[in-house]
């Protein structure tokens, strides 16, 4: 049975601001919005982003460099939609912008959090400071370049400076450990910018670099270098938005555990599967699920594909694994699904969060361990993340919650179409709203009938 996914959130995101900054004419093929992706078009229209859905394709048309500013900036979306839009409104430094809100608590509450965030994104220069409306104009600098525990650049941060240094026909650098979530380099790259973007170890060094650090017992680690250098334009193309790579893991870790018969499998199209954005993906893989990709293309600069899953095979079972920090870092949203895998898993899995988000995350933890012990699964929380010992045969497990995580819900809404509950997990409304017709995809699929002979 083949399964068409919703295009990916964050990579759409993306494209909306390339198009932005584009003179001229970007289109979408095969299109379909992503789940709250048109009110962040409409706020880019502010920008002066025009966008028309035409037939299957989305035709979207920029001003380039020359974009519009808008005095009164948003605030009411995602931390990493809102910093772009901030990054945007950025390249003018004289400009007074405010951030305003009714002033009640809760509009006294939104303005404090944006004015908090904005702060630890960029430099600011206050005009005025009142509880519900803080002025300020952008200060040219930038803030010092700050790597989390895995040497890496945060990629919300990491986008903030490709992009301002983009519009401000800047230059930056930097080098990191390993990737996360690299789609706006490689959307840079394909758009004609001006990047470089590559890997750097033993080979990039000169005979006396390589000496000089055996001799001093410097150990020579294989690196990411991205450079970016002034870029007067970027070209108009054509792009395409692959399936939510979250949906999909959804689909892949049910039809691992699910009720699928044997001799069955799904089909998924089209597949986002960059490398940084994928990586619980390849954790499932390392655990035993068997699922394949058909038709890899590298197109639009970056890859995607067709992914089918399988049922194990009879008397097979999932195997529990050690995951780094690296390894869940590029699968950070898909990180509940491990979780319920594990509780299928023979032996223990342990699953360790990067150091920035563990306190953030230590809730998390902890109502999705309230969740997995009603299975039976041994479920330990701990500073660093979860430890599960997983059972043999899973047939317990009812009354989940999801709470306000869509991620969270999602997962457990798998664990419990596998486990053939009949009333759905709480929140639901949640998971739906961020991932639109998963619920009753994941109820096709595991409903799945072979006729005989087949």
């Amino acid at each position: 049975m083949d399964f068409l996914l919703n295009p990916d959130r964050e990579r759409m995101d993306l494209a909306l601001v390339m198009a932005l900054l584009v003179n001229g004419r970007t289109v979408l093929e095969d299109f379909a919005w992503a789940a709250d992706a048109e009110p962040f078009a409409e706020a880019l229209k502010e920008f002066g982003l025009n966008y028309e859905v035409q037939g299957h394709q989305l035709v979207l048309t920029g001003l380039g460099f020359q974009y519009r500013l808008p005095s009164m900036l948003p605030m009411d979306f995602s931390e990493s939609r809102n910093v772009m839009l901030w990054t945007l409104a950025s390249k003018d430094i004289e400009q007074i912008f405010t951030f305003a809100a009714e002033a009640d608590e809760a509009g006294v509450a939104k303005v404090a959090h944006a004015k908090e965030t904005l702060q630890s994104y960029f430099k600011v220069k206050p005009v005025s400071d009142e509880p519900a409306k803080f002025a300020f104009t952008f200060a040219p600098e930038d803030p010092v370049i700050k790597k989390d525990s895995l040497g890496n650049v945060a990629y919300i941060m990491r986008n903030r400076l490709l992009l301002r240094n983009l519009v401000n026909y800047g230059y930056t650098t930097f080098e990191e450990k390993s990737t996360v979530h690299d789609q706006l380099t490689k959307m840079l790259m394909y758009f004609g910018v001006n990047l470089k973007y590559e890997g750097r170890g033993m080979d990039q060094l000169t005979e006396l670099e390589r000496r000089m650090m055996m001799a001093r017992g410097q150990k020579i680690e294989r690196t990411q270098f991205t450079e970016l250098s002034e870029t007067k334009v970027i070209t108009a193309r054509e792009y395409f938005i692959p399936g939510d790579t979250t949906e999909a893991m959804a689909l892949v870790l049910l039809a691992t555990i699910g009720n699928i018969p044997k001799n069955a499998s799904i089909c998924l199209k089209n597949v986002d599967l960059n490398s940084s954005r994928a990586g619980a993906l390849t954790c499932l893989k390392r655990m035993g699920a068997s699922f394949e990709t058909i038709g890899r293309r590298e197109r639009f600069g970056d890859v995607y594909a067709d992914i089918e899953a399988f049922p194990l095979v009879s008397g097979k079972r999932l195997q529990g694994r050690r995951f780094s920090e690296d390894a869940i870092a590029t699968g950070l949203e898909e990180y509940p699904f491990l979780a319920v895998a594990a509780c299928f898993a023979e032996g223990e899995t342990i699953l360790r969060l990067p150091k920035e988000v563990r306190q953030k995350m230590r809730p998390v933890n902890e109502r999705l361990a309230e969740n997995l012990r009603k299975t039976g699964a041994e479920v330990g929380v701990y500073d660093d993340g979860l430890v599960i010992r997983g059972l043999e045969t899973v047939v317990n497990g009812n009354d989940f919650d999801g709470g306000d995580s869509p991620a969270m819900g999602l997962a457990l809404s798998v664990l419990s179409v596998a486990l053939q509950n009949t009333d759905p997990v709480a929140n639901s409304d949640v998971v739906e709203k961020a991932y639109p017709g998963i619920l009753e995809k994941l109820n096709l699929a595991n409903s799945i009938v072979v006729e005989k002979g087949e």
